[in-house]
């Protein structure tokens, strides 16, 4: 038997790391930030296949591009799916975050719709198109009317998050709507015509993951595992396509074969070509964007285009 008094000693100090223990703050799991696009579905598709739970990836939702961007300047996201022209918008303000994986590219997959009435683009001077101003949106409207000399002057432009195109191209509160998958498709199920679409400026419309420089500097291991389980959901597209698009289907609600159709107008890059991506052509297409942004009156300042890539993630992976 124990003296009393080495008993209690070590009965104290038992129970202080029980204090210590049930005290101490719950880890908190890495919060990405999304909204609806087929090309950031292989987030939902990982956590659908249990790839990781709540406590370790918590993926947040959006109604558009626009809150992302918000709760991600607000502190509220640790990480978040944007594209690269709403990164670089974000890295003028704040460029405390790296690219650390190009999630797809769109060839195709973003569109200008119009009613069927209009056959051109030219035919949109003096017509109303909604479009996410603060986000893509803006980017590809004006590419869009670049390609036929037109200028947002020559349009009026209606302002619309993501959540109200359908519902304002439905009635009639706008003559033609720049937007996306799923909603491209149902708009086109509905007659609605393809003015233009990202086809036509291939390799500029890329979706990135971008990570807070805090969190990635001590939790890199993190980083790396949501990494590696995007591309076992990419795996998984390409082994079990019934499987994987049948899931991705609930969330995107576009039915029959339009999910497997959809991603047909994406590119999603592999391991081995997203790090030769971030080697060195994301650079380029982002100089080559900044130069059009600047050009539309779309950003302000320049941007450090390198520091703001971090392949290292992926490499880990190795």
């Amino acid at each position: 038997m124990l003296p009393k008094g080495k008993a209690l000693f070590l009965l104290t100090i038992v129970i202080l790391a029980i204090t210590t223990a049930c005290s101490r703050e719950p880890e908190r799991p890495l919060r990405v930030g999304t909204n609806v696009w087929p090309g950031y579905e292989p987030l939902y598709l990982a956590k659908d296949l249990s790839f990781y739970n709540e406590t370790q990836v918590k993926l947040v939702e959006y109604s558009s591009a626009t809150e992302v961007i918000r709760a991600f300047r607000g502190g509220e996201l640790e990480a978040a799916a944007v594209t690269l022209d709403e990164a670089l918008l974000l890295a003028q303000a704040d460029g405390g975050f790296r690219i650390i994986l190009v999630c797809d590219y769109s060839n195709g997959a973003d569109a200008l719709l119009s009613k069927p009435s209009l056959k051109d683009i030219k035919s949109l001077r003096g017509r109303r198109v909604g479009v996410e101003t603060g986000a893509l949106g803006a980017y590809f409207l004006a590419r869009a009317l670049d390609s036929e000399g037109l200028k947002a002057d020559d349009i009026t432009v209606v302002p619309l998050s993501v959540d109200e195109h359908e519902r304002a191209f439905n009635e009639e509160a706008v003559d033609a709507v720049v937007t996306f998958e799923p909603v491209r498709t149902r708009l086109l199920e509905k007659g609605a015509s393809v003015l233009f679409d990202s086809s036509r400026i291939p390799g500029e419309i890329v979706d990135v993951l971008i990570v807070r420089n805090d969190y990635l500097s001590g939790n890199r291991e993190k980083a790396g595992a949501l990494l590696r389980d995007w591309f076992r959901a990419l795996e998984h597209i390409e082994k079990e396509p019934d499987d994987a698009f049948a899931r991705m289907d609930a969330r995107l609600r576009m039915g029959g074969e339009n999910p497997k159709e959809a991603f047909k107008l994406l590119w999603l890059p592999s391991r081995r070509e997203n790090i030769g991506i971030l080697g060195g052509e994301l650079e380029k297409t982002a100089e080559k964007l900044l130069s059009v942004m600047s050009e539309n009156r779309l950003i302000d300042k320049t941007v450090d285009v390198r520091a703001l890539i971090d392949s290292g993630p992926l490499k880990g992976l190795e």
